[in-house]
């Protein structure tokens, strides 16, 4: 089968390449899918450069898919042969840029009819990323006000959505020439994140400070994000939390989330593992009833995924590139 194989782990991307590999074999409790598209993520590109350290063999690259399940293992109950799945991958497991794709069956949503392979397998790391934040742990309701960071992104993007479907309202930010885009996704303010006087901006919109804010790139200073946020607000990372060091004791009385899908499966966390599938399928609900947009830029073909891979690190692109297989 073809595979966007990591040659070189810790190397070079160019190391990155296409390749042929056998077909693997489900597991017990494991399904194989014939994978019909796959979406790329920042996330691929930083494990080929040496992100993950236990990546010491060449890997297969890929942590979204959407396909046709097509063998079983051992002991798999509640799949069949044929459903239409998408799924979040095991980033320590050979991935799903190939032609088939090994997964375990408590983490696969499964595919309305009206939603295309495509639009599914844009939704996974950057949806689930967002979702898992707003909904899970922060609890955004309706009529509170989230400042999203990067908004023009796949997580910022998908962040934005969701929030707007939770009936909070949206401040973006997002750089200039972004902001079209952004208001399309249904932004109710929109601000320049270089302005020199964003948090006077901000103000001016929340004057108590914003309920919530959902940071997708860190600032040096955690100061920065932390005083556009309200006494007793929420505050949601993508990275790791921020370094506390320079923030002075009972300043924000902030409640702080971080979001890491992969540590579900290195953690080995069933719970959130099999919450994945719950997630997914909620938003790909979404997509169905219209009110989630996948935020596809560019479709490309399988041999395209390296040179994609490129783009994503020199960082640009905005919104998913899903390839079809």
């Amino acid at each position: 089968m073809r595979t966007i194989l990591c040659t070189n782990p810790g190397g070079p991307l160019s190391d990155t390449r296409v390749e042929d590999r056998p077909n693997p074999t489900p597991g017990p409790g494991e399904v194989r899918v014939q994978m019909r598209a796959v979406s790329l993520n920042p996330v691929d590109w930083k494990l080929c450069v040496g992100v993950a350290p236990w990546w010491t063999e060449p890997m297969i690259v890929g942590v979204d898919g959407a396909g046709v399940v097509d063998a079983l293992g051992e002991g798999v109950e509640g799949v069949a042969i044929g459903d239409r799945v998408v799924w979040h991958h095991n980033l320590s497991k050979q991935g799903v840029f190939a032609d088939y794709a090994i997964a375990p069956s408590h983490v696969l949503a499964r595919i309305p009819d009206s939603v295309s392979d495509e639009a599914a397998a844009a939704l996974p790391c950057a949806g689930m990323t967002a979702y898992q934040g707003l909904v899970r742990k922060a609890r955004l309701g309706a009529g509170e006000t989230v400042l999203i960071q990067g908004a023009s992104g796949g997580t910022g993007g998908f962040a934005l959505q969701i929030a707007k479907a939770l009936g909070a309202t949206t401040i973006a930010l997002a750089r200039t020439k972004d902001h079209d885009r952004v208001r399309a996704l249904g932004a109710d303010h929109v601000l320049d994140y270089t302005a020199d006087d964003l948090h006077d901006q901000v103000r001016a919109i929340a004057p108590d400070g914003v309920d919530l804010m959902y940071e997708v790139v860190k600032a040096k200073d955690a100061n920065v994000n932390f005083r556009h946020i309200r006494y007793n607000g929420q505050f949601v990372t993508t990275d790791p939390l921020p370094d506390l060091s320079n923030v002075p004791a009972y300043t924000y009385a902030l409640s702080m989330h971080e979001v890491a899908l992969g540590g579900a499966y290195g953690a080995s966390d069933m719970r959130t593992q099999k919450d994945f599938a719950v997630m997914l399928e909620a938003m790909l609900e979404m997509v169905a009833q219209g009110t989630l947009d996948p935020m596809i830029e560019a479709e490309i073909g399988f041999d395209d995924i390296p040179k994609y891979l490129g783009r994503l690190m020199e960082r640009k692109v905005t919104g998913k590139i899903v390839a079809r297989l």
